[in-house]
């Protein structure tokens, strides 16, 4: 059995805590990229735009607030926000799968007193929709999680080391006291021991044993 020893954990969300159903993410049903982009549009046209003004003014916000969340294209678009998180809260449950072993692991961390920290590449709102997907959030907040750390509040994806600067720098504990947990070996174990985080795990899909791979100690491995 994997044996958990750290207080603090950074935790992967993407291809740790939930998957895409097949299909879901085809490129033709993306706008620049991204999944929810369609639905934002497709609620814009209902509000009077057309579909060429719509997407290039997606395009164009996202491009000019690089660090973006989805609330600001309601603000931005004027669009009604109860409708707009319906829309895209569906689309979450239509086409993310829980991982079920993960997300039990993470309700037992919890339970067991351990703080931990949604780390994705995500914006902070995605994050939250993924986690409920999940079955570990609301529509407000994540009980297991003391906070969501997302690309718009650390300013980037977490393979730039300066996003895991950020993430370390927002919890009062030394990087060998703090660990992490996701399924990519680059981003959720080389990158964050090389900072000093003292244990990384990396999990397999659909369940956390066997299979678990733990690394301790802190630096390169």
């Amino acid at each position: 059995m994997t044996e958990y020893r750290s207080k603090y954990y950074l935790v992967d969300i993407d291809g740790t805590l939930t998957h895409y159903r097949s299909g879901a993410v085809a490129p033709a049903g993306l706008l620049g990229g991204n999944f929810l982009f369609p639905v934002i549009r497709d609620l814009m046209l209902e509000h009077g735009w057309d579909k060429h003004g719509a997407e290039k003014a997606i395009l164009q916000l996202a491009d000019t607030l690089v660090f973006w969340d989805y609330p600001d294209f309601i603000a931005e678009f004027s669009l009604p926000a109860e409708e707009a998180f319906l829309r895209m809260r569906n689309w979450h449950r239509e086409n993310i799968m829980a991982d079920s072993g993960n997300v039990e692991l993470i309700r037992r961390l919890h339970r067991d007193g351990r703080l931990l920290f949604a780390m994705s590449n995500n914006p902070y709102a995605g994050c939250l929709m993924k986690l409920e997907a999940a079955g570990l959030a609301d529509a407000f907040h994540a009980p297991c999680f003391a906070r969501i750390f997302g690309t718009n509040l650390l300013r980037g994806c977490k393979g730039d080391p300066n996003v895991w600067r950020r993430a370390l720098a927002q919890i009062p504990a030394p990087p060998r006291e703090i660990g992490t947990i996701g399924d990519n070996p680059v981003e959720d174990g080389e990158l964050p021991r090389s900072l000093g985080i003292g244990e990384t795990i990396l999990v397999p899909q659909d369940g956390v044993a066997p299979g678990a791979i733990v690394m301790n100690g802190s630096g390169n491995s």
